[in-house]
């Protein structure tokens, strides 16, 4: 068996998606210096993870005018795929020919679904080449007030230099279909956000 090296990041990214960008690429260089043929980033590592969702008593008010504000600052900083910061993020890992898996907040910007926030994973290849697109499937409780429900089209390992990866976001790994559909795709290495 051939020997994988893999960084999983474990840090706080930055309070705005610029910052975090910057954190991201700090961190990659890091790891790549440490010989990382994958980096693994958390869940919403960009820009970070709503938790207000669970401390806000409020939250779930209608029209609420502080929780309308504070959804509104999280949806800018979202990352748009297609977009500069997916850009960054592929030049990022084509700039040190590693595979990243990285949590994002992603916003669409155009076409179908404009306008909704997913709570995604994206894997990229060490080329810079987006390889795999992940929505989560089903927002967990309280994060159906921020996202949008997923599709099971990025259900799928994708080769990398570090072997087949494959991913997951959070709750669903309580999903056996989900982890069933990575496992049949034929995963080396599954990354569990």
């Amino acid at each position: 068996m051939e020997k994988v090296t893999v960084a999983v990041v474990q840090a706080e990214s930055g309070p705005t998606l610029e910052r975090g960008l910057e954190r991201t690429e700090e961190l990659l260089e890091k790891a790549t210096q440490l010989g990382a043929q994958l980096v693994v980033f958390p869940e919403t590592w960009l820009p970070g993870y709503p938790a207000w969702l669970d401390v806000c008593r409020d939250v779930a008010l209608w029209d609420h005018e502080p929780v309308k504000a504070v959804y509104e600052r999280y949806a800018s900083q979202a990352v748009e795929v297609a977009g500069k910061a997916g850009d960054e993020l592929r030049r990022m890992a084509r700039d040190r020919g590693v595979a990243v898996v990285v949590g994002v907040s992603e916003r669409v910007g155009a076409g179908p679904g404009r306008g909704t926030l997913y709570n995604t994973c994206l894997t990229i290849g060490a080329d810079g080449t987006l390889l795999n697109h992940h929505r989560k499937l089903v927002p967990t409780y309280t994060e159906r007030l921020v996202w949008g429900y997923g599709d099971a089209v990025g259900l799928r390992a994708r080769d990398t230099p570090a072997g087949r990866v494959g991913a997951l976001i959070c709750w669903e790994h309580w999903m056996p279909l989900a982890r069933q559909a990575l496992h049949d795709s034929g995963e080396d290495i599954h990354v569990a956000l």
